[in-house]
């Protein structure tokens, strides 16, 4: 399914790539050509002939306009006719350039007043009447250019290599019927790889945007755009994407050269629950003696739902190890490189590896997946490597005896509960048997969302400013008007909002405060709560946020927290909770 994914992935992308081509080529690389040859041609006078505005109506009532005009021009004592009106031809309904160039021609025409045109000194026979760089049309136009053949060409290689990795796991599975651990091409011949890190989509993507975006840019600044209007930022937007995707790209390198793709050579296979991962990290380069290399080992729960065609897929931890091991401690390879002494107890109980190459399409359910981290002091990550923890080590397994440590043996002691509630900005607190004493919501647990948010509504407003002062098209100023307030008010809820419960023996009390100028509080006793649940309530990339809630008699859901990250951490937090309900 994965080759045949695969390939089905390259036909897809291939019509992407043609049409954003063909888009480019013909329509957005001309306009710009022409504009940046145009501004070396010279303004000599010329006679409109004849002006016409052309009203086109498609399917959906939507106008577009074209103006038509042929007029007369003398150059080197020598008589032309042109009928260019501008560089970008057609009709269109962005802004009113059409009606205004509509204007001017049509009172020259009726008034027999001499109007002017810009001649190609090299070529006399090349005029236009206006020479302006419509960067709006421009932008639109390159839109195409710049998304469809890169998604296309994700798409093609992404599914060519996804069918390429599934056709090598294939073979390795067949040659190895019961040895899982050696399944993947990552696992071969003893030593443990990174996975793709996506360095060379990374700097393709962002050198393909510059190249296409890069003479648009240089015009808007260059031609006196953002003196005329301030809404020319918005051609600028595509360049600085390509720019912060190419310092990404530029620190990646950089770390490479230092470090080049760090490896995992293990003393055994596979890595086993209740035992001791002991091996080496492989580097090609040498290491500084004085500096330091961090290892986080973590056994990940990735849960895939579906929701009608789309499939999402939530990664939380169950169990994670980081050691900081010294450079000084590493050895020279005969071979050549340096390998660095790793050892690290994997606790008894915690899932293993999945068994199979995960499908292109995924179903609903659950699979674990063991990853390792390689970073340096400086914080930067230099490798992800997937590790293959199975049930048996050194002999031959069943396919029933490889997942033998099920999931529900997982559990959180209450230390863990609290440590993973404060690193959510969550304060708890807990009885020597169990039971809950306080749940502090405070308002700093949201504070880089609130504060991202506050600066993007700001620019965001600043933005309806503009537009509402330069008279931009209603439909933008009535989006822009509605959702800047939306944005802003979700910045302050998320800075200024705190819920602190307090639990006694007959009471639950919670207390909801918006800064200091506001707060309101709602009491229930056990009685009136039939149970504490969790769901999910929001997300963000691949991370589902789960909250818990308090479900009463009167058929109300109180939020007590949110924001957690794992669903491990809510359902034990729910256990406890419980555990008061029932006391009371």
């Amino acid at each position: 399914m994965n080759q045949l994914g695969g390939g089905c992935a390259v036909l897809f992308g291939l019509p992407f790539i043609l049409i954003g081509l063909a888009v480019g080529l013909y329509l957005y690389l001309p306009v710009m050509n022409s504009w940046w040859s145009a501004r070396g041609w010279e303004e000599v006078p010329c006679r409109i002939e004849s002006a016409e505005l052309k009203t086109s109506r498609g399917s959906e009532g939507d106008a577009t306009y074209q103006v038509e005009a042929s007029y007369h021009y003398e150059f080197d004592r020598r008589s032309y006719h042109g009928d260019k009106v501008s560089f970008s031809g057609g009709s269109d309904n962005i802004g009113d350039f059409q009606q205004q160039v509509f204007k001017r021609l049509r009172e020259c025409k009726d008034q027999n007043l001499p109007f002017r045109c810009f001649v190609n000194p090299s070529r006399p026979e090349q005029a236009v009447l206006f020479r302006d760089l419509r960067w709006g049309l421009a932008l639109m136009m390159s839109i195409f250019p710049t998304v469809f053949p890169l998604a296309g060409f994700l798409v093609s290689v992404g599914g060519w290599l996804q069918a390429r990795k599934a056709r090598i796991n294939y073979r390795l599975s067949v040659q190895n019927p019961d040895k899982p651990w050696l399944w993947k091409q990552e696992w071969a011949g003893g030593v443990v790889r990174g996975s793709y890190d996506g360095l060379p989509f990374t700097l393709g993507g962002g050198c393909w945007i510059m190249v296409v975006q890069l003479p648009l840019a240089l015009a808007v600044v260059l031609g006196g755009e953002l003196a005329k209007s301030t809404l020319a930022l918005l051609a600028l937007l595509p360049s600085a994407l390509a720019l912060i995707l190419l310092r990404f790209a530029w620190l990646r390198i950089k770390v490479r050269m230092v470090f080049g793709r760090p490896s995992l050579r293990l003393g055994s296979l596979p890595v086993r629950p209740g035992a001791v991962m002991a091996g080496e990290l492989l580097f090609e380069r040498s290491l500084s003696p004085v500096s330091a290399i961090s290892v986080r080992v973590m056994c990940q729960r990735h849960i895939t739902r579906v929701s009608g065609d789309s499939n999402n897929t939530a990664k939380e931890t169950i169990w994670e190890c980081t050691k900081m091991l010294s450079a000084a401690e590493a050895r020279r390879e005969v071979g050549g490189g340096f390998a660095l002494p790793l050892r690290i107890d994997i606790p008894k109980g915690l899932p293993c590896s999945e068994q199979g190459e995960t499908s292109i399409v995924m179903t609903e359910g659950e699979r674990h997946v063991w990853t390792m981290e390689v970073g340096s002091s400086n914080g930067s990550k230099l490798a992800m490597l997937l590790l293959p923890v199975f049930a048996s080590h050194n002999e031959v397994q069943s396919d029933e005896a490889v997942a033998e440590a099920p999931v529900e043996t997982v559990t959180l002691s209450l230390e863990d509960l609290m440590s993973r509630l404060k690193a959510r900005g969550i304060q708890s607190g807990f009885d020597q048997a169990g039971l809950p004493l306080f749940i502090d919501c405070s308002q700093a647990r949201n504070r880089s969302t609130g504060l991202f948010l506050l600066f993007f509504g700001s620019v965001w407003m600043t933005a309806f400013l503009v537009m509402n002062a330069n008279g931009a098209p209603l439909i933008f100023r009535l989006f822009w008007g509605i959702t800047s307030p939306l944005i802003l008010g979700g910045a302050l809820w998320s800075l200024l909002h705190r819920r602190r419960i307090e639990f006694d023996a007959g009471r639950l009390n919670i207390l909801n405060s918006f800064g200091p100028f506001y707060s309101w509080r709602e009491n229930f006793e056990p009685r009136h709560i039939t149970g504490f649940v969790y769901d999910t309530h929001l997300q963000s990339g691949s991370r589902f946020y789960y909250r818990v809630r308090a479900e009463t008699i009167f058929g109300q859901k109180k939020t007590l927290a949110d924001g957690i990250t794992e669903s491990l951490t809510a359902e034990t937090l729910v256990r406890h909770l419980e555990q008061w309900r029932k006391r009371g």
